[in-house]
């Protein structure tokens, strides 16, 4: 489980989820803080100056002296991955690379089950939707991505989005496994097929599941199951924290362009294995 960590709140929900999955699924934890050599080449020219957020004061800002902001992040990185690791004896590992940002992680998250990031590694007030490197990371990524919003990591309600089971199922497991941190409940939008063996189907599979593992579900029928019928009821509703399968449709632009606007933490599940017993 791949963790982007800075000194953002956004991070830190992102490290909460992602050890939540690696608790869930048996995983393994990788921290990694990326010193951003663009940055460092600016202030090695001694022409970089820093100007306040809030008083809009400027002075010089010295390459040592981002050498050292970036020394002190990473320790506070890694201690905050230490502390959630051990609290449920996750095991651990915490790298900090010295590269451009985006480029890092694209090859990073090539080996990753799972990528946890935030929506963007800082908030200004006017600020919406996804940072640059997260949109990167949502299209690139062959394994599943959890984006924490607004220093929201997993929260309640769960609502996974459904179509077959055969397609959904992972989503679905995943669901199951969430719904039992948030009052052991979760929401499930079906988007009919034209079969309709597919949804008795998925209603038999979802009631054994939910008397095996004491987590109950709602299901809602989104028809006719188009893209904007979807985003439509979740801006409405406003889920908790967000699930969706490995479809096309849900990796296109139109869509992703949707999904920033809701203020919910998403997760997107793709080739990750069956979880282990």
């Amino acid at each position: 489980i791949l963790i982007a960590l800075d000194s953002s709140s956004q991070s830190l929900a992102a490290l909460d989820a992602a050890v939540e999955i690696a608790h869930q699924r048996g995983g393994e934890l990788l921290g990694v803080f990326v010193e951003d050599s663009e940055l460092l080449r600016v202030t090695a020219c001694n022409v970089a100056v820093e100007v306040g957020a809030s008083a809009a004061q400027s002075r010089d800002l010295q390459h040592s002296d981002l050498e050292s902001i970036f020394r002190s992040l990473a320790a506070h990185a890694k201690q905050s991955l230490e502390l959630a690791a051990e609290r449920r004896r996750v095991p651990w590992d915490f790298q900090v690379i010295r590269g451009q940002v985006e480029e890092t992680f694209s090859e990073l998250i090539k080996d990753a089950d799972v990528t946890a990031l935030g929506a963007m590694s800082s908030r200004w007030p006017t600020s919406s939707g996804f940072g640059t490197t997260t949109l990167k990371v949502l299209k690139q990524a062959k394994g599943g991505v959890f984006i924490a919003r607004n220093g929201k990591s997993i929260t309640f309600p769960v609502t996974v989005v459904s179509r077959t089971l055969e397609e959904s199922k992972l989503a679905l497991e995943t669901a199951f496994s969430m719904g039992s941190l948030c009052h052991h409940y979760f929401n499930v939008l079906y988007l009919p097929s034209d079969n309709p063996l597919h949804e008795l189907e998925l209603r038999q599979w979802l009631t054994q599941l939910s008397q095996d593992k004491a987590v109950l579900f709602r299901m809602f029928v989104i028809d006719p199951p188009t893209m904007m019928n979807v985003a439509g009821y979740l801006q409405a509703f406003r889920p908790g924290t967000l699930i969706l399968p490995d479809l096309p449709w849900f990796k296109k632009s139109r869509f992703l362009k949707q999904l920033q606007n809701l203020d919910c933490p998403v997760y997107l599940i793709r080739g990750m294995k069956e979880t282990e017993e």
